[in-house]
């Protein structure tokens, strides 16, 4: 027997019975029956609902060793290696792949930290603009727990100043050339233009977070798939005119994704970040809307982040400055982790870590 994963959109039951972790599983033969394994169903909390289909959480089959009884009986041997042979290849497909490192998303929810060597930015532009400030943040946010250490030299906050390629690199590389020995996580890199890719892929940076889309300029393509680096592609458009806004960014993301991977880029080297934020072409309502089907978007067999932290919308609901916007990012970043988001993109490290530890914890346990 086999399982492979299908999408739940091809089912014919309502989509808002599913929660975000659940799979769908299809046979190729028929679902055995026996006692034996609808006891084994009920521990599992396997629903079948075809002859050759059935529904699993996630996290159970991830554990499947720690559910399964010591004593095994006959006629579910066959059974039980289907169900391990699906949730190997479901570790298989949710692992990010950057350089050197591999990120496996679903152990964990993964802390994405931004650090902005810049004067402008909304939020810490000016704290961290010196190399040596910078230097030191970097080391407080990996020791905070970040598992990505995002460096942006370039903001592209509204009405945002457009450097030179040449400024651009001025700022960054100093700081990435004195943190990359001494950090042993992910640096990533938030920039669009292709000189400074090249130099900062050189200076040893595993991710590029690329604001423009991907189409726009394919030499960038070809140098992180050169450097076996790790690439994020937002959504952006002009304006805020959709059709249907999650199907429309999610088909921008299946055709981004297709594009990269004419270049070389492999589906364990991109990151999907739906693109918070007027500037990328979101509207106030539009922003909340797309928090809530955050889980559309996990179908496309790639890492997704999350980038809320601090943001415009929501100092717009609560009528609060961007200093007072902790408490409601966390909340955001809790929403996210239980869509299975595998990323957030946050200022405050601890603060993240602590509320992705308490989520993690609530989808990982069930009654037995």
């Amino acid at each position: 027997m086999h399982l492979r994963q299908q999408s739940l959109a091809t089912t014919t039951l309502p989509a808002q019975l599913f929660k975000p972790t659940l799979l769908l599983l299809v046979a190729d033969t028929d679902l055995p029956t026996d006692p034996a394994v609808q006891q084994l169903n009920q521990q599992l909390q396997v629903t079948y609902i075809s002859t050759r289909a059935l529904i699993i959480d996630k996290y159970i089959l991830l554990e499947l060793a720690t559910w399964l009884p010591a004593d095994l009986k006959a006629g579910t041997e066959a059974y039980i290696t289907a169900l391990r042979d699906a949730a190997a290849g479901l570790r298989q497909q949710h692992l990010f792949h950057a350089r050197q490192y591999t990120l496996d998303t679903q152990a964990k929810t993964r802390v994405y930290g931004i650090l902005n060597i810049t004067d402008d930015s909304f939020y810490d532009g000016g704290r961290y603009f010196t190399p040596a400030v910078a230097i030191k943040r970097a080391q407080e946010m990996v020791a905070q727990g970040a598992d990505v250490l995002e460096l942006g030299g370039q903001s592209t906050r509204k009405g945002y100043q457009e450097l030179t390629p040449a400024a651009e690199i001025a700022r960054v590389l100093p700081v990435l050339e004195a943190i990359r020995p001494m950090v042993d996580v992910p640096i990533a890199v938030d920039t669009y233009k292709y000189e400074v890719v090249q130099a900062v892929l050189a200076a040893g940076a595993d991710i590029i977070n690329d604001v423009h889309p991907v189409q726009a300029e394919p030499r960038l393509l070809e140098a992180i798939a050169a450097a076996d680096a790790g690439l994020v592609i937002m959504h952006t458009q002009n304006g805020d005119h959709y059709t249907d806004l999650a199907q429309d960014i999610h088909d921008y993301f299946a055709t981004a994704i297709d594009f990269a991977g004419h270049y070389g880029i492999e589906r364990q080297q991109i990151m999907i970040d739906v693109g918070l934020g007027t500037v990328y072409g979101k509207n106030y309502e539009q922003e909340y809307s797309l928090l809530r089907q955050l889980d559309y978007f996990n179908d496309l067999g790639v890492t997704t982040l999350i980038a809320p932290s601090r943001k415009g919308f929501i100092g717009t609901l609560l009528d609060l400055p961007v200093e007072e916007r902790l408490v409601p990012t966390m909340a955001i970043f809790a929403n996210s982790a239980a869509l299975d988001v595998n990323f957030m993109r946050a200022h405050d490290i601890a603060e993240t870590k602590y509320t992705l530890g308490i989520m993690d914890k609530i989808k990982r346990s069930f009654n037995r």
